[in-house]
């Protein structure tokens, strides 16, 4: 979309997209301001978009700047204030540098809960509007099955399907909710006959071990554990996390697999052939 007036032209910036990941580093969106005068400084307002989950800089180091970028590469900064609510900036007297091409951009990350996709921020430059580059959320951590498939006798011993999870470049993960379910009518249960097992147990890349304890719904197809700790402290840190099944004694012969959904990521476990 291109927004144009008698005065300058304002467009996006970009492409490529700006990438955030929820709880992840701050990215740089903003606009192209594009004139054949010059002008007097303006008034420049950036608001977040709402129910996004967006922050001016990092949960941890608020960042109120704005950078502006002439075609050459020279760069100004300007100072803005922050409003009550906090969704948006105001800058003062703001020199566009023009006539020629400027590009203006501020530092956003994503919170941990912000939602996944795209969006953007809203410049207002001189009384005039316009998107920012589009942004993308992306997870900050992903889930795959975790190891190579396993077998398991019908009426056998216990088996402990599992997941990795990776961090993919999220800061201070907070603990999450594990929900672990069995297949439907693959006759399988947590633990064995005579000894269920609503554990779940989290290992750490050096080989430390975490376990908690669930709560089993009525239908006992379903463990859900709250406030894991993922132990994927550091961008591309990962751990494994499982739990104990067996085959019923009339297990349907053939693949099957949990599904772990961890924080709001899903992904089936560690295959289980059952034979």
């Amino acid at each position: 979309m291109v927004l144009q007036w008698s005065e300058f032209t304002m467009t996006p910036g970009g492409p490529p997209d700006v990438e955030l990941r929820q709880g992840g580093p701050v990215g740089y969106p903003g606009v192209q301001v594009e004139a054949d005068a010059a002008f007097d400084p303006v008034s420049v307002t950036v608001a977040l978009p709402p129910d996004c989950d967006l922050l001016f800089g990092t949960q941890t180091l608020a960042d109120y700047q704005l950078t502006v970028q002439t075609a050459d590469g020279q760069t100004t900064p300007y100072m803005g204030s922050l409003s009550e609510d906090g969704t948006s900036l105001v800058f003062s007297d703001v020199d566009l540098k023009l006539p020629g091409t400027t590009l203006m951009w501020v530092a956003v990350s994503a919170g941990h809960n912000a939602p996944l996709g795209s969006t953007s921020l809203t410049f207002t430059v001189g009384g005039k509007t316009s998107p920012s580059t589009t942004i993308v959320v992306t997870p900050g951590f992903s889930v795959s099955p975790g190891g190579d498939p396993v077998t398991a006798e019908r009426g056998g011993g216990p088996r402990y399907p599992g997941v990795e999870v990776r961090n993919s470049g999220s800061q201070a993960i907070p603990l999450q909710t594990v929900i672990v379910v069995l297949p439907a009518d693959a006759g399988m249960r947590f633990g064995v006959p005579g000894n269920p097992d609503h554990q779940l147990t989290v290992m750490d890349a050096s080989g430390n071990i975490t376990v908690y304890r669930g709560s089993i719904s009525d239908d006992g197809q379903t463990l859900t554990f709250s406030d894991v700790d993922l132990k994927i402290p550091n961008d591309g840190s990962q751990s494994v996390m499982w739990v104990c099944v067996s085959a019923a004694e009339n297990a349907p012969q053939g693949p099957t697999s949990p599904e772990f959904s961890v924080g709001g990521r899903t992904s089936p476990s560690t295959t289980i052939n059952v034979i």
